[in-house]
């Protein structure tokens, strides 16, 4: 039965400090995945915040496509009268020198 105690006695203190340190491994590692977690938390607020930004540029560029395409219905509007003007005046002129 000594051997027994005597071995009981090594194990149970060997068995209490492997205890330990899987807490030990256990309270680093919980704390390691917060941390992760954290992370990755915030690289999704980030990414979030991008997509947010790049909604609005896009919604932006879209609005200035609308606008440019207005703006060139304007100016081939004014191109044409300017060229039907001046289709008229060089009739006028010619009619003017035939005479």
């Amino acid at each position: 039965m000594k051997p027994l105690t005597k071995l009981a006695a090594i194990i149970l203190p060997l068995a209490l400090l492997t205890a330990c340190a899987n807490t030990a491994e256990m309270s680093a590692l919980k704390a390691s995945v917060e941390a992760a977690q954290s992370s990755a938390d915030t690289a999704l607020a980030a990414a979030r915040d991008a997509q947010s930004t790049a909604d609005s540029a896009s919604r932006t560029a879209n609005d200035a496509q609308t606008t440019a395409n207005g703006a060139q219905a304007s100016a081939d509007s004014a191109q044409n009268s300017v060229d039907e003007c001046c289709a008229k005046i060089d009739r006028m002129f010619e009619k003017a020198m035939s005479k």
